[in-house]
């Protein structure tokens, strides 16, 4: 026998008791029956998954936080320890020295030309903006000096790294 009955429908000790019409009738009600309880399933997951989308969203929104948190008692930490670094058996921890940032002003690419002409091309790019590197290391160095520019120290960089060994 099928899932529909249609067997059971068609054939009754060898007589035919229903047409093929009722047949096709009965068994196509059971089909759409069965697709509106699939598509009801189907609706209802999507709601719970919906839901759970929106609850696991907050729990990582609480994660987030509890990170932010461990980081920052891990940085304080490492700071009240007066150590540059600290290396465990599960990671380390250190405060990276940050290079000066160096901020080039709008004048300094013309400075560069009126004052260094025949470097120029070490220090400017074709569509004229600084050669960063070079510049840079020549400026430290003391080889040239500009006005249009600007040097601020970086604080130091914190940094760790948890291995997972133990």
């Amino acid at each position: 026998m099928d899932d529909w009955g249609i067997d059971e429908l068609i054939n009754k000790g060898g007589v035919m008791i229903m047409n093929n019409c009722e047949i096709y009738k009965e068994s196509i009600g059971k089909l759409l029956k069965e697709t509106d309880d699939i598509n009801f399933e189907i609706r209802l997951r999507r709601h719970k998954n919906n839901e759970l989308t929106k609850e696991y969203d907050k729990e990582i929104e609480e994660l987030q936080k509890r990170l932010i948190e461990t980081e920052a008692t891990l940085e304080k930490t490492l700071t009240e320890s007066k150590e540059e670094a600290i290396k465990v058996k599960c990671g380390w921890t250190h405060f990276r020295i940050m290079p000066d940032k160096v901020t080039f002003t709008g004048g300094a690419i013309e400075e560069v030309e009126t004052k260094y002409p025949d470097s120029k091309e070490k220090y400017i790019k074709v569509e004229k903006s600084l050669k960063l590197n070079p510049l840079k290391k020549d400026i430290e160095e003391g080889i040239i000096e500009l006005e249009n520019m600007t040097k601020e120290p970086q604080d130091k960089k914190f940094e760790y790294k948890y291995t997972g060994e133990e």
